[in-house]
């Protein structure tokens, strides 16, 4: 049994690392360290990871200063630990995350990284819309700048998800919670014309109903969508690591930049807390500086 839960705790970690780097587009190192500091929990609990609570962890804690671990190791160590129970409650699979009593390092809270507006419209314009595939990524890049979702919600979206007679889509977003995001009018008119491209196109033997389809006619996961985003940046000569996330990031921050509250901006991103959307607000505080040193005799000295 105890062979058992190691496999699947190590599926789930898998998943986790996966994740971390297609959905939040951190850093390869980065996902490597916190994926070989899960493999080394799963490892030391050898049990299913839907029975260990606190104290399991305690127990880990305990060998890791044992082993010599700093203070600083074990404190990074359970930050990790306790994204990845973040992950399995976001994934439905526990309901409790028992690292509830540490705080998590404060890094977690960095402002995220963003494109400004030249930036955003560089990477649009960058796919040739001449071309089948080249259309319909243009279509993704609209839509995940346009609406601010998730990269899981994007290739989860199915055809009958868009109302085009009310320029609206469905989205399911974290906890099966569904929303209604807008479409400005281009967007909706290259939406219809790319349905019809898709039906016409991409659409193979069966049709699964799902929105975005790869040239085989199969649904587009978030590793394809991730790779995408990584080519035409290069393409575009965008220097920054830039996800589907930092999209997601750049239509937060440009719409609190231009003067929407954030309530308005919790709305859109499906965030449940409005405390996860008040990390944009620190841009205003950069931009108002950016303001003096620009403006102010004192600041340019």
């Amino acid at each position: 049994m105890e062979g058992m839960f190691s496999l699947e705790n190590l599926k789930l970690a898998a998943n986790f690392t996966n994740w971390m780097k297609y959905e939040l587009g951190l850093a390869d190192n980065t996902v490597k360290a916190y994926g070989q500091d899960i493999n080394n929990y799963i490892e030391f609990i050898a049990k299913d990871l839907t029975e260990c609570g606190a104290e399991e962890l305690v127990k880990y804690m305990t060998h890791l200063r044992k082993s010599g671990a700093s203070l600083e190791t074990v404190q990074r160590r359970i930050s990790g630990i306790s994204r990845f129970y973040d992950f399995l409650i976001m994934e439905r699979i526990l309901k409790t995350n028992p690292v509830g009593f540490i705080s998590k390092p404060s890094k977690w809270d960095k402002l995220p990284i963003f494109l400004n507006f030249d930036e955003v419209e560089k990477l649009i314009a960058t796919p040739d819309d001449a071309s089948t595939l080249g259309f319909r990524d243009r279509v993704i890049f609209e839509t995940l700048y346009s609406t601010g979702m998730r990269i899981s919600e994007l290739v989860g979206l199915k055809v009958l998800d868009v109302d085009l007679n009310r320029e609206i889509m469905k989205v399911t977003g974290k906890g099966s919670k569904q929303r209604l995001v807008p479409m400005y009018g281009s967007l909706a008119e290259k939406m219809r014309t790319y349905i019809d491209v898709r039906h016409n196109e991409l659409v193979k033997k069966t049709d699964g109903g799902w929105l975005f389809l790869s040239r085989n006619g199969k649904q587009l996961n978030r590793e394809y969508v991730w790779m995408l985003i990584k080519k035409y940046c290069e393409r575009a000569g965008i220097k920054k690591n830039v996800s589907p996330h930092t999209l997601r990031h750049s239509f937060a921050t440009h719409l609190f930049t231009n003067g929407a509250d954030l309530r308005t901006i919790q709305i859109f991103l499906g965030h449940s807390d409005l405390s996860t959307t008040q990390r944009y607000t620190q841009v205003t505080d950069d931009k108002a500086r950016n303001t003096l040193l620009d403006c102010h005799p004192r600041f340019k000295r």
